[in-house]
């Protein structure tokens, strides 16, 4: 009888391997033998057990070769022969695939953690036909994170997501492949092309919450205002529209604002001096209420901000209702902070999205969003760092330094901060505040 278990246990697994869908990722490379390897790494290294590995290099002759043919035994298929291009060897690849997903990661990307397309293919993806997700933008001044954009019909306008973030239906995929008829007027943007057209005509596009590509910013697309004509030549399918280019005309304009020393000067002078020097001085909340949302911070109905809390890039600030902030508390909001309804933040809280990799030769910076939920109390002194999640319900007591995600309703406690008890789920309370001049 153990015997025969043991064989219908096999005979189970063999059937469960068959039923797990196959991830077809291609990387399309060309003498790029300094970056290719950690690609490479990076892929073999997924804990999802069902991907075929794809290949296509354009006839590289400084190395490159070597270091394919070193992993050959772990690739289903590569090549190296002259090509037409980037997007050409990108054809190439999905004619070569057998996958039911499609991924691309190029040379010298990879991806933010081992069990990436593990999260990527656990979510429910039965009435999807392309799954996106956020980006990790590496460059030496600083290392960004990228928020993929829930709204779909923002893909009116422009990319709501990063290409290499991405899991295509192979059988979409083969319907959608790069348009090489139109290389010269879109240049690198022909992956753009190709999900607008897949936008057009009805695809499914379901946002996955992980962090799935890093990539290196300093690369082929790195041309803000080219980008942005692209954006609008894709958009408006090579006719004049109106709407669109004024548009374009609009980001360019923004974006020239963005990069100008005005900028600075206007920036440091209505979201850090007026914010954290003036804005404390005045002790009606309603005055300070208005001018916060005045500059894009986000904050519902009843909740409440004391004087003398320093907040950075308070446009990035997201507070829901009744929630309570205390004096004397740091909100670094420059990678993004979400504050859920009824949240309780005592003294002294320091809430820090910012930070710096000690790696780096050039001391880059890294920024990341932190996401408080509802009912969430975080005692006096705390530190939370940034990435961190903290779920409904959760207690972070005094002193504690948040290092990582914090479930629903969890106590913890301590440096790093560790689970010490289950608060109980039936909750019901505003974080309500009455005296007027405070």
């Amino acid at each position: 009888m153990i015997v025969f278990n043991m064989d219908v246990q096999c005979k189970n697994d063999i059937k469960s391997k068959k039923d797990v869908a196959k991830v077809t990722i291609i990387t399309v490379v060309y003498n790029d033998v300094m970056s290719l390897r950690k690609t490479i790494d990076s892929v073999l290294g997924q804990s999802w057990e069902n991907i075929e590995y794809i290949i296509i290099d354009g006839g590289s002759t400084d190395g490159t070769i070597d270091i394919i043919k070193e992993v050959a035994d772990n690739l289903s298929y590569w090549c190296s022969e002259p090509d037409n291009g980037v997007y050409d060897a990108m054809n190439k690849g999905i004619r070569h695939s057998t996958g039911d997903w499609i991924c691309f990661l190029n040379s010298g990307d990879v991806f933010c953690d081992t069990n990436s397309v593990e999260k990527m293919m656990n979510t429910e993806h039965s009435t999807a036909d392309i799954l996106y997700a956020n980006s990790i933008e590496v460059s030496d001044v600083m290392n960004r994170k990228i928020e993929a954009q829930a709204d779909i019909s923002k893909m009116q306008y422009y990319p709501i997501y990063r290409h290499g973030s991405s899991l295509v239906k192979a059988d979409v995929q083969r319907r959608f492949l790069f348009d090489l008829s139109k290389s010269k007027d879109l240049g690198y943007a022909l992956d753009w092309d190709m999900i607008y057209r897949m936008f057009l005509a009805g695809c499914r596009f379901k946002k996955v919450d992980i962090y799935l590509e890093s990539y290196q910013k300093e690369g082929l697309s790195d041309h803000p205002y080219r980008n942005r004509w692209y954006n609008y030549l894709i958009t408006s399918a090579g006719r004049f529209n109106f709407l669109k280019f004024i548009y374009f005309i609009y980001s360019c304009i923004v974006f020239f604002f963005w990069r100008s020393y005005l900028y600075k000067w206007v920036k440091a002078f209505f979201m850090e001096l007026l914010v954290n020097d003036c804005l404390p001085l005045i002790p009606f909340w309603a005055v300070r209420r208005a001018y916060l949302r005045l500059v894009r911070a986000k904050i519902g109905k009843g909740s409440f901000l004391m004087k003398n809390v320093y907040i950075q890039n308070p446009n990035r600030l997201r507070i829901g209702k009744n929630s309570h902030i205390n004096r004397g508390c740091l909100l670094d909001a420059r990678g993004g902070i979400e504050i859920g309804n009824s949240v309780s933040i005592s003294h002294n809280v320091n809430i820090v999205t910012g930070g710096h990799d000690y790696k780096s030769p050039t001391f880059a910076g890294i920024f990341a969003p932190i996401c408080i939920g509802d009912y969430v109390w975080v005692g006096v002194g705390c530190t939370i760092l940034q990435g961190v999640k903290i779920g409904k319900g959760a207690v972070i007591c005094s002193g504690a330094v948040v290092t990582r995600d914090v479930l629903e309703y969890e106590v913890v406690a301590g440096i790093p901060a560790k689970k010490i008890a289950i608060r109980p789920s039936d909750l019901n309370y505003l974080c309500h505040w009455d005296v007027p001049f405070t």
